[in-house]
């Protein structure tokens, strides 16, 4: 059985090796990823411009499944609410990564504010007997891969 401080480690140690994904991304370009290492962050990476704008967040999820194992992945609605709040103030992208361990790919939804793509829904983890919370999940058909 898996339980929240293994969960804490996984997620982690994942967080280092996507962070090294995108520094590859945007090697080459005006713009540098900041790595937000507090536990409670509200998104995982920054990229900012060469004026320290914040133009584009990554949110990452570790999964211990396949890409393709199931027709939905899902993030926590409050991940959303952050989104939402802070591109009516700020504007930006925002992005979520899910980093399937299982099939070693990556696979990213870029949130569209003018487009609702993804559906309201609830989930839980039956490893650790949670009750159901508010989620979002969206379809793997909407997803991109990202190689590395």
């Amino acid at each position: 059985m898996v339980f929240d401080n293994e969960d804490l480690i996984f997620g982690k140690a994942n967080e280092l090796i996507i962070k090294e994904v995108l520094d590859k991304i945007y090697k080459d370009t005006e713009y540098r990823v900041e790595f937000n290492t507090w536990k409670y962050s509200s998104f995982d990476y920054k990229i900012v411009d060469k004026n320290n704008k914040v133009v584009h967040q990554y949110e990452l999820k570790s999964r211990r499944i396949k890409s393709d194992q199931y027709p939905t992945l899902m993030f926590s609605e409050y991940k959303m609410n952050y989104a939402i709040k802070e591109y009516a103030k700020n504007g930006g992208r925002y992005s979520f990564l899910w980093y399937c361990v299982e099939d070693n790919k990556i696979l990213s939804w870029e949130w569209n504010p003018k487009l609702k793509d993804y559906i309201n829904g609830f989930g839980q983890s039956k490893l650790r007997h949670e009750k159901a919370k508010k989620c979002i999940h969206v379809s793997t058909d909407l997803m991109t891969e990202i190689f590395f």
